[in-house]
């Protein structure tokens, strides 16, 4: 069992019909808590009943809510979702909302420098006071997992190459690494290419871009590793990333073969693709059975 801080925001994802809870990082820590891990989530909430709500059902799935802030002043997160045609989602993120005002506490500080793998990313520093709480923590945090989640106009290249600068880990997709290549006058359409230019840049060793359906790439002690995806039917693709990563994070954590590990991922993210919400309950059972069903690129 690892100890595994997610710093960020909280919301709820408001659908045309429904709403569900939400926000990349408790995505990514509900999924690590599920696989056994200690989870703590850094966040702040509302004064009011959404983050009632939200501070109840994390604390009821077993993320451990010690460090989660409460603003008098600032609404609890939300951010309207609409899905495509393919289920492809995309967000209206309100601003400035409880998240956007993380205070660094001693609390925050304790957890982290206890942690095995801080995980954050982009959209937590669209506001100065938690991204100065983020870069706070980030020179004290051990391991770091920077999960590049771009919402524009809620970023800035200087922002992105501080924090790519202070992982030790970076995840993307695939769109996200080649507009990050360009903006640093890198061009390029390779993914490959683009995470060496990226690795180099940055000193970062460890990287991995998100493809989709068609997979991903994870390069990892100066070799690639690949998985040409999973066929399934898109529900929405809420979510997936995140518990990609959160499978991704825990495997190798536990020492699991960069393969196994990227292999799993593609195969849980898949599943939460073909499901509704951020957060399905998984199946061991439906994991291993879609993990005999290679798709080619």
């Amino acid at each position: 069992m690892k100890n595994i801080v997610c710093f960020g925001e909280v919301l709820w994802d408001v659908f045309p019909t429904h709403k569900k809870i939400g926000g990349a990082p408790l995505n990514v820590a509900l999924r690590l808590q599920s696989f056994g891990n200690n989870v703590s989530i850094i966040t702040r909430i509302g004064e009011d009943s959404e983050g009632d709500g939200i501070f109840q059902f994390i604390k009821e799935n077993g993320v451990a809510v010690d460090n989660i802030q409460i603003d008098s002043e600032l609404k609890t997160g939300e951010v309207a979702v609409s899905l495509n045609e393919e289920g492809s989602a995309s967000y209206i993120i309100n601003y400035p909302r409880a998240w956007d005002r993380i205070q660094l506490t001693k609390s925050a500080k304790d957890v982290t420098l206890a942690s095995d793998a801080f995980i954050f990313g982009s959209l937590s520093a669209r506001d100065y006071n938690s991204k100065q709480t983020l870069y706070d923590l980030l020179e004290i945090a051990p391991y770091k997992i920077f999960d590049v989640n771009l919402r524009a106009p809620y970023y800035t290249k200087d922002i992105l190459y501080h924090l790519m600068l202070s992982a030790d880990f970076i995840k993307f997709n695939d769109d996200e690494i080649i507009d990050i290549a360009k903006a640093m006058n890198f061009k390029t359409e390779s993914i490959e290419d683009s995470i060496k230019f990226i690795a180099k840049q940055t000193h970062t060793q460890s990287i991995c871009v998100t493809m989709g359906s068609k997979g991903a790439v994870l390069f990892y002690d100066d070799t690639f590793y690949y998985n040409n995806g999973y066929k399934v039917e898109v529900v929405d693709t809420v979510g997936a990333g995140d518990s990609f990563l959160a499978t991704l994070t825990d495997q190798l954590l536990k020492n699991k073969s960069p393969q196994t590990a990227i292999d799993l991922a593609c195969a849980v993210g898949a599943i939460v693709a073909s499901n509704e919400g951020a957060n399905p309950k998984l199946n061991q059972n439906d994991i291993e059975a879609l993990m005999t069903k290679t798709i080619d690129c």
